[in-house]
């Protein structure tokens, strides 16, 4: 009953390889885990947006007295006779 065999030596050390090679897979994955942790903690942290339409910003828009249009600052003139902006 308790006998030793051939079958059951083999049959148990394949069970101790698999698993051995199961930690050894686990311990891989903790590793990488935890190095993917490091790298993200040591990224610089990303600038402040920038304002301005250069960059994507927002622009205060100002509202035209001849024609009632909102433009930005520093646009060209519309083309009317007494138009404010000038360009």
């Amino acid at each position: 009953m308790f006998g030793f065999s051939v079958f059951k030596i083999i049959f148990t050390v394949v069970i101790v390889y698999v698993v051995w090679n199961a930690f050894k897979v686990f311990a891989r994955m903790q590793d990488q885990r935890g190095d993917r942790a490091r790298v993200n903690r040591k990224k610089p942290a990303p600038p402040p947006p920038a304002h301005g339409p250069a960059h994507g910003g927002a622009e205060d828009m100002v509202e035209c007295a001849t024609c009632g249009a909102y433009v930005t600052r520093g646009t060209k003139a519309c083309g009317r006779d007494n138009c404010p902006f000038s360009g």
